[in-house]
């Protein structure tokens, strides 16, 4: 709920393991998150997107704004609503950016269902940004990264806050986030002044030009084993 939610960054889409998911929830719920029932979720999507676009009026807005807009009730001291969803694509929009402090929630059974259903919310809208894990397993942690088409993977951080760099982790300060070619961008680093100018190169001859090993000596190996 980092600026209510209106980073690109915020945990938009949630995945939960099946051992964890009940607990998990509780957690979440005890936060201030709200699950709404269906005819709440029906209400929810009419007031954040309007003719296919996000309404602006939403964005950044607290739960008891958009809830009073939408025409529901909520609990006092609600903080964002949690949305069950088991689809994605355009049918399922709240598997979407919403900018506005709305999670939709999956469940999976392990890794590779939690890594499954992350690739396909991505290929509707974020892919190449970024994906968030927390877990004590390396094995995981490697398994969500190298076969996820982001450029980022956050492990045990808060997603809104670590993305854009922070003191707790080593990436670029910034507010821009390349997506790579996987997003249709040109680079996917944490942009920073150094992506926003030109630079000249000035360059005179080495004192001593190097020499180019020798294919032997490059692929020797590898060349042995063919």
């Amino acid at each position: 709920t980092l600026d209510l939610a209106a980073s690109c960054s915020a945990d938009n889409s949630v995945v939960l393991l099946d051992g964890i998911y009940d607990t998990m929830l509780e957690k979440l719920i005890a936060k201030g998150g709200y699950v709404v029932n269906d005819n709440e979720k029906a209400k929810l999507q009419a007031v954040i997107w309007k003719d296919g676009a996000i309404n602006p009026n939403i964005v950044a807005q607290p739960a008891e704004f958009i809830a009073k807009t939408a025409g529901f009730d909520i609990p006092e001291g609600t903080a964002f609503f949690i949305v069950k969803e088991t689809g994605f694509g355009k049918e399922y929009p709240f598997s979407g950016e919403k900018m506005c402090v709305t999670m939709a929630l999956y469940r999976a059974k392990d890794i590779n269902e939690a890594v499954y259903l992350t690739n396909n919310i991505q290929a509707y809208q974020g892919q190449g940004h970024s994906a968030g894990i927390y877990s004590k397993s390396d094995e995981n942690i490697m398994t969500l990264a190298s076969n996820t088409k982001t450029s980022r993977v956050i492990v045990n951080q808060p997603q809104a806050a670590s993305n854009s760099g922070n003191l707790w982790n080593g990436m670029r300060q910034t507010f821009s986030l390349g997506c790579g070619s996987w997003g249709g961008n040109s680079i996917n680093h944490n942009i920073t002044w150094r992506d926003l100018i030109n630079e000249t190169w000035v360059t005179k001859p080495l004192t001593e030009t190097k020499v180019l090993p020798s294919d032997e000596v490059l692929f020797g190996k590898v060349m042995k084993k063919m």
